[in-house]
């Protein structure tokens, strides 16, 4: 029996502009030093008289969020596509795209729609690079599409 380890998740951002009719997947692994995913859930919570005090809980929504924090790096095309003034420096239209999110040996992948947010860079130290950091908030339900467990590897 193995582990899981983190560096076998691909995480991909559609860098293609908003008028492409087909995605342009980029790994963010060439920027990324973490990643870590929250389902941010919407409870219902609620105390019925017939349980004396104890309450109950329902899920009844939620939303994807993923924080990334990593380096700028010119010349990556993630880092590129994140840190360019029309969508860093915009909002709307200019902040959404798609995440497509899948462990390498898994031939299937959780697609989202998704709008970037919190993009930020850390600077800092001089002798340091300088730090990227962004928080990706997803748009109604995934889907999930098949995919050869080779690409993007």
């Amino acid at each position: 029996m193995g582990i899981d380890i983190n560096y076998d998740l691909v995480a991909e951002l559609d860098t293609s502009e908003a008028s492409a009719s087909d995605p342009v997947w980029n790994d963010m692994g060439g920027i990324a030093k973490n990643l870590s995913t929250a389902l941010n859930e919407v409870l219902y919570q609620a105390t019925y008289y017939k349980d004396k005090g104890w309450g109950s809980t329902e899920v009844t929504g939620g939303q994807f969020t993923v924080t990334v924090t990593g380096d700028k790096k010119p010349g990556d095309p993630v880092s590129d596509y994140l840190t360019a003034p029309e969508r860093m420096y915009a909002f709307g239209a200019a902040r959404k795209t798609q995440l497509r999110i899948r462990h390498k040996s898994d031939a299937k992948a959780i697609v989202w729609p998704v709008t970037l947010a919190n993009i930020t860079e850390g600077h800092g130290d001089a002798n340091q690079p300088n730090a990227l950091t962004i928080t990706i908030h997803g748009n109604g339900a995934p889907s999930f599409e098949d995919v050869s467990a080779s690409e993007g590897q």
